[in-house]
């Protein structure tokens, strides 16, 4: 791990005992579910494999997927500060990942049609009209970009057979997983937290009809 370039009001802190990952000290920090959907994914995605994070934050999701499956990663973010940090994480580790300060709602060459083998997305949860929430707001909230838009651009980014791994708030469960339907990602794994507030899904582009589910803590 080569050392990190820090900017004011960050810090480096461990995700295991050798990688780390720069975050803000005090604004927006990833939290467990972050963490519970890059697991969850890396019992899916090949090792090697072409990967997008979608909505990657400080690309923590990309980071750690990357480093257990020696996965390419390709992120986008629209916050900038938030980009410069993940790129700086990513060579800290030595990683081969490049993440990208673009909004997921428009395409255009960073997004590149069929290219990736699976899409990554831990997303704002709540609709654009629910209350703000006091920290990095436009990422819990749709302020920016909707679930649909995330559907929308997998729908594009993923080969045929792809994979998409999302986490989300179990509250819009049927919302979520029609959308999915919708554009041709068909549903086949969810984990549910016992506590009834959030799931993983793992879709599968161009798949057939047919879903697991379990309930699981993580």
């Amino acid at each position: 791990m080569t050392q990190a370039r820090l900017r004011s009001g960050e810090a480096i802190e461990p995700l295991d005992d050798v990688h780390s990952v720069i975050q803000s000290a005090d604004g927006y920090r990833f939290g467990s579910d972050a963490v519970a959907l890059a697991k969850f994914a890396c019992g899916y995605i090949a090792d090697g494999a072409r990967v997008f994070d979608l909505c990657s934050g400080c690309g923590v999701v990309g980071l750690i997927v990357g480093i257990e499956k020696h996965a390419r990663i390709v992120g986008a973010e629209l916050d900038a500060d938030l980009c410069d940090m993940s790129n700086r994480s990513a060579a800290m580790n030595g990683l081969d990942a490049v993440f990208l300060n673009a909004d997921v709602r428009i395409g255009g060459g960073v997004f590149e049609r069929g290219a990736f083998d699976a899409v990554v997305c831990n997303p704002p949860f709540y609709k654009a009209e629910s209350k703000p929430r006091r920290v990095a707001p436009t990422a819990n909230s749709e302020l920016t970009v909707t679930f649909r838009d995330v559907v929308m651009r997998t729908a594009e980014l993923l080969k045929d057979g792809g994979e998409f791994c999302f986490v989300h708030t179990a509250a819009r469960l049927d919302e979520l997983l029609a959308e999915c339907n919708a554009h041709r990602l068909a549903p086949k794994n969810i984990t549910v937290n016992p506590n009834g507030k959030t799931f993983l899904c793992r879709a599968v582009k161009g798949g057939r009809q047919g879903l697991t589910v379990e309930v699981k803590e993580f």
